[in-house]
Parts: C-alpha cells; structure tokens; sequence
C-alpha cells in the first residue's frame, strides 16, 4: 500500500522507496524503513499530505507519498 492510499488518521509502517532520491532525503531525515507514518491530514485538494513520522511532522507532495511503500 502507498502512503497516499491512507486516509486522515490511518497509519502504516515504512515498508521501502520506490524512488531511489526521495529515499536519500527522506532517510537523512531519520524517515527510516520501520518508522510509523501517520496521515494528520490532507490539504483541500489532496495534493499535500501532512503526516507524523514517529515523533516528527513533514508536509509531502501527493506524488512523494505514491512512492512510500507501507506494510
């Protein structure tokens, strides 16, 4: 499942990156494989999702969270 699939309060575990670039900003970040993701929520049209990742808040693009795989 992508984290764009989840909706506002859904959470899921970081399976993997589908984009090799993402995963390198992202991972410097500590958004590391086995973080829980939680969706706070998403902006009026959809195409910016807020999320908690264990202890952080991120603002991500729709097209960032179709590339994170959770389990």
């Amino acid at each position: 499942m992508h984290l764009a699939e989840l909706k506002e309060k859904e959470e899921g575990i970081l399976l993997r990156f589908e984009d090799e670039r993402l995963a390198v900003k992202l991972m410097a970040m500590g958004v590391l494989p086995g973080s829980r993701l939680q969706v706070i929520r998403k902006n009026g049209s959809g195409n910016t999702l807020y999320i908690r990742v264990d202890q952080m808040h991120l603002a991500i693009r729709k097209t960032e969270a179709e590339c994170i795989i959770l389990k």
